[in-house]
């Protein structure tokens, strides 16, 4: 607020947070090219080059785009060095790069560069600053800095491309690309005593320490596969969140400290943000080897149930008080500063003191998107039942449970029966994606009574018994505290059912298989729609359309406009006979014929009334039409999904049926 009171457009910023403003807790690169005729293909090549020599020593590679013609390369360091240390540091790696890649120079003076591509080191001094990750930048098109990934640099075709609308569309999209940036530092590859530590051979005369004889005295390790105590662990500053479905479900926060780790049990997650408070109860010190532990403890055993890690990385103490002291953790899943605050006894209060860099649960996003195949895809897939019904996303925020349909419009009201948050689900904070179904008599999705439960604008309880809804759930995108977009899918699906209570509700999991086509044969002698192949390691993708789920359908369909209609003729006359289809490939419409079947009474009446409103005179395509005297035009307003067997030589679809209205409420 401050800084746009100001009116300030570029913001540069030094390489130390406040609480250490004298060490660094990165260095950069600056790749800053040529004035004139050096293109940006070789400008990447020379950032690949330069990635792969620093990874050489161990360091990790964040790349952003400066909102002018550069580069930054960035790699995260332990807070714990001088500003002349990782000057010397960055020099060094700097000139043995040089030396091998005649194209840069370290010479400052563009007259001295005679082409070349500048590395420029010197930003790593006290005195000197960068353009700051997400500004703007006060050039032709609104430029911004922007961190982006590897992969995406890549594909990159001109620096303009990340600017004031692009950057933020990604941002709310796909997340910040460096957000777990503190997660990944590392001690300088100069210090020697640091990199010593890792190989430190197991030191045999290891007593255990006391503050652990607690944890022994509560396990039988006989019969517990959790961790006995460390052999060789070093001290530190790591973290480890596990979630731990013992008698009751809950999260466990263990912080590194005097060679153990001091532990809480949080029953109801990580707070999301501020102002959300939960209680965190100390529990035993335990073991380091608990940083990286997860298994089946025995469920006659202490804590007895299934412990998964949900995040990892480093913490620093940012603040003590009387009772309590500030926290942050820097993770690749969880970077977040937290209070902690003692009550009474074991029991303290943990709170989120910083509001996170992408609000999940305020925003809702479009679902992920499948590709097609016209095979069942063979490697690392699970398959899935591809459900006839309507997508949805699930919100649970703090117990409050919101539906929202894939064009992010809020259906709750029209399902009463699936807002059973308490009876549904034993977390409080989640994003699930899932389709909503309602059932015939044989158990198979029927697409007309559900888009019916939709398009209902009254009497939902009434509705609700008379032709209940289902929801298959099949993917978890947020998860008590943090996202999951970026976890494999097999991880997610794991959380995703052990989210769910057992019980008579209305929520089921959509369960995967490993034998993608005996799914598919079966598909196909129940009618049902398809199959979904999901990569097993595959991440999210909000609102794209991606190959790691991939749609594999019995019969081909397509997604097409309504341009119009035939008249009606008979039982039809007060409707109408066939609809006229075109499909959309790219800024064209391509004619594909009609189709007049599939319909029941109920679609005909309903269709009928909507295209009274929206009858034009213009034709939107070019070709002849069949019946085309007999057709009511209609604007571009509805699509519909069509089956059919082939596209004939004169591209317009054999064997037609309609099957649904496209959702897009």
């Amino acid at each position: 607020m401050w800084l746009a009171n100001l009116a300030c457009l570029e913001l540069h910023q030094i390489h130390s947070i406040a609480e250490k403003s004298d060490k660094p807790d990165y260095i950069v690169y600056d790749l800053d090219p040529p004035e004139e005729g050096y293109t940006f293909d070789k400008l990447k090549e020379i950032a690949f080059s330069l990635k792969e020599h620093l990874e050489r020593s161990n360091y990790h590679v964040f790349v952003k785009t400066t909102g002018g013609k550069g580069l930054h390369l960035v790699t995260p360091i332990d807070a714990k060095y001088s500003f002349t240390e990782c000057f010397q540091c960055a020099k060094k790696l700097a000139t043995d790069f040089v030396n091998k890649h005649p194209e840069t120079t370290l010479h400052i003076k563009k007259e001295h560069r005679k082409g070349r591509v500048l590395i420029d080191i010197y930003r790593n001094r006290p005195s000197q600053t960068i353009v700051s990750p997400y500004s703007l930048r006060g050039r032709m098109g609104a430029t911004a800095s922007t961190p982006i990934t590897w992969e995406e640099l890549e594909g990159l075709k001109e620096l303009s491309d990340w600017n004031i609308n692009t950057t933020l569309e990604r941002v709310l999209t796909e997340g910040d690309a460096w957000e777990s940036i503190r997660g990944w530092a590392v001690p300088l590859h100069t210090d020697k005593k640091a990199q010593a530590v890792k190989e430190l051979p197991p030191n045999k005369k290891h007593k255990t320490p006391e503050q652990l004889q607690e944890y022994e005295e509560k396990r039988d390790f006989n019969k517990t596969p959790e961790p006995l105590l460390s052999e060789n662990e070093t001290p530190g500053s790591r973290f480890v969140i596990q979630r731990h479905h013992a008698s009751h479900l809950h999260y466990d926060l263990r912080l590194e400290q005097d060679g153990v780790l001091k532990s809480w049990a949080i029953p109801r997650g990580m707070p999301p943000k501020p102002g959300v408070k939960r209680l965190a109860v100390q529990t035993e010190d335990h073991p380091l080897k608990y940083l990286t532990f997860e298994g089946e403890i025995p469920k006659q055993e202490y804590g007895g149930g299934m412990m998964w890690v949900y995040a990892t990385g480093r913490y620093e103490i940012t603040k003590t008080k009387k009772e309590g002291f500030y926290f942050r953790l820097s993770g690749k899943q969880v970077s977040a500063e937290y209070r902690m605050h003692l009550m009474k006894g074991k029991e303290w209060l943990l709170e989120r003191v910083d509001s996170p860099q992408q609000d999940f649960l305020g925003n809702v996003m479009k679902p992920m998107l499948a590709d097609s195949a016209k095979r069942v895809p063979l490697g690392d897939y699970e398959y899935e039942v591809k459900w006839d019904g309507i997508r949805a996303l699930i919100y649970l925020n703090e117990g409050e449970l919101k539906i929202y349909s894939r064009n992010l419009n809020d259906i709750t009201d029209q399902f009463p029966e699936l807002n059973v948050p308490e009876e549904a689900f034993r977390i409080n904070n989640a994003i699930f994606d899932c389709e909503i179904v309602c059932l015939d008599s044989d158990g198979k999705a029927d697409f007309k009574k559900v888009i019916k439960r939709l398009m209902t604008k009254k009497n939902f309880d009434r509705e609700s018994k008379r032709s209940p809804a289902y929801c298959y759930l099949f993917d978890c995108l947020y998860l008590d505290g943090r996202p999951l977009i970026n976890d494999p899918w097999a991880r997610r699906k794991w959380w995703m059912m052990d989210s769910v209570r057992a019980g008579e509700t209305n929520y089921r999991i959509s369960e995967s298989m490993e034998d993608g086509k005996a799914l598919f044969e079966a598909a196909k002698k129940l009618g049902v729609e398809g199959i979904i192949a999901k990569r097993i390691d595959g991440k999210y993708t909000f609102g794209k359309r991606s190959n790691d789920w991939i749609k594999v359908k019995v019969k081909e369909t397509k997604d097409c406009w309504i341009i119009g209609f035939t008249q009606g003729d008979g039982e039809r006359e007060k409707y109408f006979g066939s609809l006229q289809l075109a499909e959309q490939k790219g800024k064209n419409l391509v004619y594909r014929g009609r189709v007049g079947t599939g319909f029941d009474d109920d679609m005909l009446k309903q269709l009928s009334k909507k295209f009274s409103e929206i009858i034009t005179s213009e034709k939107p395509i070019e070709e002849e039409a069949h019946e085309e005297k007999r057709t009511v035009w209609l604007d571009l307003v509805f699509k519909c999904e069509v089956e059919y067997s082939m596209i004939t030589n004169n591209g317009t679809f054999r064997d037609p049926v309609f099957k649904k209205i496209i959702d897009e409420t």
